[in-house]
C-alpha cells in the first residue's frame, strides 16, 4: 500500500491485479475506538468518546490551549480500505478543514486532530472514502471557547463550571467541589480533561436527594487526624439567592483519604449541621446583628450575597491544628462590639471565626453532636472585599483570595504571615502591617462576561505550596454563568444538558518570597538574650560592634544600628520582625513578635 499526501488529504493506492485485470479493495469502515488516548501515565481517558461508527461526540476545546485534547492529543479511529479521508464543518469561523488532520499511526489505527480557531460550535464530519466507495460517517461536535491570556499557564477541566472548593492529593491530582451539586471529582493538575473518578457525599453527609449543600469551602486537617489525609468540606451555611431557608446548606463534611496518586478514593467519616447556629450566635454577641443577616423565609428573607448578608466561602484549618479558621464573603463588619449603622457605612473589614475546637468536633462517625466553640474574631482590611478562600501555606503562612460579596468587583490575592494581634476583634489587620501584603498577581483575565449581564470568573478556591523561597499558586475560578461560546448560554447548564462542554479553569502563578541571607550559625553567641516591651526590642550579651538589622517579613529593613553589648530598636507596629545580628563572631538571625 502506497501513501499519498495531496492537498492535505491522506490518499492510498490500494489497487490489486488478477490475470491483467484491476479490482478496486473492498468498501471503507470508519469507526472511533474503544479505547482512547489517556492522562499521561494512566488508563483514564481524556476524552468520552463513543465508540463504533455511524455516531457522534461531544467535545468541549479552548483556542490555543498547549493541553487541549482534541487539538495536540486527538481521537483515535480505526479505518479499514481507505483510500482518503473526508472533512466536512458546519462552521468555518470556528473549525476550518485545514485545521483538520487524519494520520495513520499502526496498520489500519489512526489519529484525527481538530484545532479550532474562533469561538463558538461546529459539527465536524468525517468520512474515510476508497474510489467510489464511502464510509460510514462519524461527527464530532466542538465547542470551542477563548484562549487563556496566560497561555501554558491556564488548564481548563471539564464536566463541572462550578469549581468552588479544592483539596490537594499531590503534586499532580486535585479532589474539587461545586456549588451546584453534591459530588466531589477528582482532576488532574497539569493537563485539561475529564475528572478521574467521583463521589456523591449526599447521603454520607446527612443529605437528601435534590437538596444541594452549596459547597463552597474545604481544607486538609492537621496531621493529628489520618495522617493529614482527611478532607473537611463546608456549605456555604446560607440562604438561598431569593432568601428562602436551605437547611442543607448549613453543612460540614468529613472525608477521609485512602490510596495514593490517581488510585486515591474517599470515604465519608462525619458530618455536623451545627456551624451556622453557633456563628449566628457569636456574630449576635459581638454586636454584629447576624441573625437579622442569616433571616430566611419561604419568601421574603435575607439574600446571603449583600454586605449585610450571611455567606461562608473559606475554610482552613491552622498550622497548630485543631482550630479551623472560616472566612465570611459576607457579612463585612465593623469592629468587635460596633453595631453596624443603617447605611452600612462602617461595614469595613472582612471576618475570620476561629472554631477551636473543630478537628475534635470531626473526629466522630456519623452525625456530630459537638457544639462548635468560637474565639476572638480575625478582621482584615480588604478595601470592603470579603473572604472567597483562603489556605494555609509553608511556614505559617496562609494565602487569602478576597472578592466582592457579590458578583463583579475586582479580587485580589494577600498573603498573610499568620500573626494575630492582641485583641483581634478591634484591632484589625491592614497593610500597613509587616503581616499582610497584597500579592501583584495579574487576575484581569479571570473576570469575563456572564449570561446575567454581569461578570463572573472571579477565584474562589486556592491551591499551593512552598519550594524554598518560591510560592506556586494555584487559583480555581467559579464559572458557572460565564458565557463560553457567544450563546448567551451559562456555563452551569452546560453541566446539565451537554457536560463535555462544560469547564471550569485553574490559573498557576508563581511569586518570589523575600529572603535574608545568613553566613554560618553563630557560635559564640550563646550569652545573647532577649525581649519585646512597649514596642521595643532589647537586646544584651552582643559583642562590641555587632551590627543589628531588623527586616519585616517581606524582607524590607525596619531598623539597623551597632550594639555595644547592648541594644535598644523600636518597632514601628505590632507583628513578626526578622532580626539579623551579624559581627565578628559570625551571624545569627531569629524571629521575634510585638504584640
Amino acid at each position: 500500500m502506497k501513501k499519498l499526501f495531496i492537498g492535505g488529504i491522506i490518499l492510498f493506492s490500494c489497487l490489486s491485479a488478477v490475470h491483467g485485470q484491476t479490482f478496486r479493495s473492498a468498501s471503507p469502515t470508519l469507526s472511533a475506538n474503544a479505547k482512547q488516548i489517556c492522562f499521561d501515565g494512566t488508563s483514564y481517558p481524556l476524552l468520552n468518546i463513543a465508540s463504533g461508527s455511524g455516531t457522534s461526540s461531544y467535545v468541549g476545546s479552548v483556542i490555543n490551549d498547549p493541553t487541549d485534547p482534541i487539538a495536540t492529543k486527538g481521537i483515535y479511529f480505526k479505518a479499514s480500505n481507505a483510500t482518503g479521508f473526508s472533512f466536512a464543518s458546519s462552521n468555518t469561523s470556528v473549525v476550518t478543514t485545514s485545521n483538520i488532520s487524519m494520520t495513520f499511526v499502526s496498520g489500519d489505527t489512526c489519529l484525527l486532530k481538530i484545532k479550532p480557531t474562533g469561538v463558538g460550535y461546529a459539527t465536524i464530519t468525517v468520512q474515510a472514502t476508497n474510489g467510489s466507495n464511502t464510509s460510514a460517517t462519524y461527527t464530532i461536535n466542538v465547542a470551542a471557547s477563548a484562549a487563556s491570556a496566560y497561555g501554558a499557564n491556564t488548564i481548563f477541566p471539564t464536566l463541572v463550571a462550578d469549581a468552588s472548593a479544592v483539596a490537594t492529593i499531590d503534586s499532580n491530582y486535585m479532589f474539587i467541589a461545586d456549588d451546584e451539586t453534591n459530588v466531589i471529582r477528582m482532576f488532574n493538575r497539569k493537563m485539561s480533561g475529564q475528572s478521574l473518578y467521583t463521589l456523591d457525599i449526599t447521603s454520607g453527609g446527612g443529605g437528601a436527594s435534590g437538596e444541594e449543600f452549596d459547597l463552597e469551602a474545604a481544607t486538609v486537617s492537621s496531621s493529628t487526624y489520618n495522617n493529614g489525609r482527611r478532607i473537611y468540606w463546608m456549605g456555604s451555611l446560607g440562604n438561598s439567592k431569593k432568601g428562602a431557608s436551605k437547611p442543607y446548606r448549613d453543612r460540614v463534611v468529613t472525608t477521609d483519604m485512602s490510596g495514593t496518586g490517581i488510585s486515591t478514593t474517599l470515604t465519608v467519616k462525619s458530618y455536623s449541621a451545627n456551624m451556622r447556629s453557633a456563628l449566628i450566635s457569636w456574630g449576635d454577641a459581638n454586636s454584629w446583628g447576624f441573625t437579622a443577616s442569616a433571616y430566611a423565609a419561604s419568601s421574603g428573607g435575607m439574600i446571603p450575597k449583600r454586605i449585610d448578608g450571611f455567606n461562608i466561602e473559606g475554610l482552613s484549618v491552622t498550622h497548630a491544628g485543631e482550630t479551623a479558621y472560616i472566612g465570611f464573603r459576607a457579612p463585612c463588619v465593623p469592629t468587635k462590639g460596633t453595631t453596624p449603622s443603617s447605611d452600612n457605612s462602617n461595614r469595613k473589614y472582612a471576618l475570620l471565626a476561629p472554631v477551636t475546637n473543630f478537628e475534635t468536633m470531626m473526629n466522630v462517625s456519623g452525625k456530630s453532636s459537638i457544639t462548635p466553640t468560637i474565639g476572638e474574631p480575625v478582621l482584615f482590611d480588604f478595601a470592603g472585599l470579603g473572604i472567597r478562600d483562603l489556605l494555609r501555606v509553608g511556614s505559617n503562612k496562609y494565602i487569602i483570595i478576597a472578592g466582592l460579596f457579590e458578583g463583579g468587583g475586582t479580587p485580589a490575592v494577600y498573603l498573610w504571615d499568620g500573626a494575630v494581634p492582641a485583641n483581634s476583634g478591634t484591632n484589625p489587620i491592614t497593610t500597613a502591617t509587616s503581616s499582610l501584603l497584597k500579592l501583584p498577581l495579574d487576575l484581569t483575565d479571570l473576570v469575563q462576561p456572564s449570561a446575567d449581564g454581569g461578570v463572573e470568573g472571579h477565584p474562589e478556591a486556592i491551591l499551593a505550596e512552598q519550594v524554598d523561597s518560591t510560592l506556586y499558586i494555584h487559583l480555581i475560578c467559579d464559572n458557572g454563568t460565564v458565557v463560553y461560546y457567544n450563546d448567551a448560554q451559562a456555563a452551569k447548564d452546560l453541566s446539565l444538558s451537554q457536560p463535555q462542554y462544560s469547564k471550569f479553569r485553574m490559573d498557576n502563578y508563581t511569586y518570589s518570597l523575600p529572603t535574608i541571607t545568613t553566613k554560618a550559625t553563630l557560635t559564640k553567641l550563646s550569652s545573647v538574650s532577649w525581649t519585646v516591651v512597649n514596642d521595643k526590642l532589647e537586646i544584651t550579651g552582643v559583642a562590641k560592634g555587632t551590627v543589628i538589622s531588623v527586616f519585616n517579613p517581606k524582607g524590607q529593613s525596619i531598623a539597623t544600628q551597632t550594639a555595644n553589648n547592648k541594644a535598644s530598636v523600636s518597632l514601628p507596629t505590632k507583628g513578626a520582625f526578622i532580626v539579623n545580628l551579624s559581627g565578628s563572631e559570625g551571624s545569627r538571625s531569629f524571629k521575634i513578635l510585638n504584640k
